[in-house]
């Protein structure tokens, strides 16, 4: 994108409108007149010669199509030039700032808690914020750099995602307390043909399960949708039917303190390793790359 008249503090503006999502809150978190907001983002389209932001008095302020691509390089931007504000100040070694981390909603239990309280914690300076979703919808936040970083499922990412694998570890099926095959070591998908499945439904979860059972050599015949885990692991406690799982809860009960049971898949099936992603084509910051390497540590 070819900024020849932009200011910086057009481009923070638009970064504040686009996350508070009305002129008068972008006004107050950068101690300015809604005036001003307005008057700098319509510099900004007249420069660009592009419409950015749609106006409304009962919707607040709206990116269009055009804003949302110019934001994410103007997060870039924006948090470059803190970077290098920190370095002139002397500060090269400080670790500062507001992160954004996205994760795969399914299994952000499992990583978001443990990895914002410690990072906070050795990085004191550094204020983290997480947002929630499907593959394709992180996938896009990264993108769009609505997020810096994420927790993702290495599988079906959107183009121009680079990664870092945290760990990779096969997925095992969910029993109720009385299957019959309960005290079994292992289990073959074959041996659950004749019970019903419930499906971890999270785009694009069906997909990678459908290759579990082709690599298994099984039908999946799904009876049961699931949108989160909980619910999974609540309709198999209940003895509702059997499930598949990549993540391993500390707890062995379901939210009613029915028991689930964790048995490993004989087969030979594909992993899906849980990978860190961020937008490639460009450097991250500081704070993103001590946050990858704190979670390289913590989760290995």
């Amino acid at each position: 994108m070819n900024l020849p008249n932009v200011t910086l503090r057009q481009l923070e503006y638009l970064v504040a409108v686009a996350e508070t999502g009305s002129l008068t809150a972008a006004a107050a978190r950068c101690h300015v007149s809604q005036g001003a907001i307005s008057l700098a983002l319509s510099e900004l389209e007249r420069v660009l010669d592009l419409r950015l932001v749609v106006r409304s008095p009962r919707r607040g302020a709206a990116l269009t199509a055009a804003g949302v691509r110019v934001l994410a390089d103007a997060r870039r931007v924006v948090g470059a030039m803190s970077d290098l504000g920190a370095e002139a100040r002397g500060l090269s070694r400080q670790v500062s700032g507001v992160l954004t981390v996205g994760c795969y909603a399914p299994i952000a239990p499992f990583h978001l808690p443990a990895a914002i309280a410690t990072f906070e914690r050795a990085h004191p300076d550094v204020s983290v914020r997480f947002v929630e979703g499907s593959l394709p919808e992180i996938g896009e936040d990264l993108i769009t750099g609505r997020c810096e970083i994420a927790f993702l499922y290495d599988q079906d990412l959107v183009p121009g995602i680079a990664t870092r694998t945290l760990y990779d570890q096969p997925p095992k099926v969910l029993l109720p307390a009385g299957h019959r095959l309960r005290r079994r070591r292992s289990v073959a998908l074959r041996e659950l043909a004749d019970d019903p499945f419930v499906l971890l439904d999270v785009p694009p979860s069906e997909r990678y399960f459908r290759s579990v059972f082709t690599a298994a050599g099984a039908e999946m015949v799904v009876t049961h949708r699931a949108r989160s885990f909980e619910l999974a692991r609540s309709l198999v406690a209940r003895g509702i039917g059997y499930s598949i799982t990549v993540q391993q809860p500390a707890l062995s009960t379901s939210y009613e303190g029915l028991e689930v049971i964790a048995v490993a898949l004989r087969d030979d099936v594909p992993t899906t390793p849980v990978v860190l992603g961020w937008a490639a084509g460009g450097p991250l910051t500081r704070r993103a790359q001590a946050f990858a390497g704190h979670c390289a540590t913590l989760f290995a």
